[in-house]
């Protein structure tokens, strides 16, 4: 499992995608976005997947891209 990023496009993405996750029992955690990275509305949902399974939680229109989280550096996955 590696750790990613969810970027949004504006708050209330964030908060059904926080939904979603808190309904299907996955741990996570919302906080400001990165200083490296721009995004939307400010805020990031940051939590554990697999590669596979990671690309479910991006939701058109709500999800504005997803990064894998590597130390210090993000990767966009999509």
């Amino acid at each position: 499992m590696a750790e990613y990023l969810l970027l949004f496009h504006n708050t209330p993405g964030v908060l059904q995608t926080r939904k979603a996750l808190q309904a299907a029992e996955i741990p996570f955690r919302v906080q400001d976005i990165p200083r490296t990275l721009r995004g939307g509305c400010g805020l990031c949902i940051r939590f554990h997947s697999t590669a596979s399974d990671v690309e479910q939680w991006m939701i058109p229109d709500v999800t504005q891209a997803i990064y894998r989280c590597e130390g210090e550096h993000f990767v966009q996955v999509s």
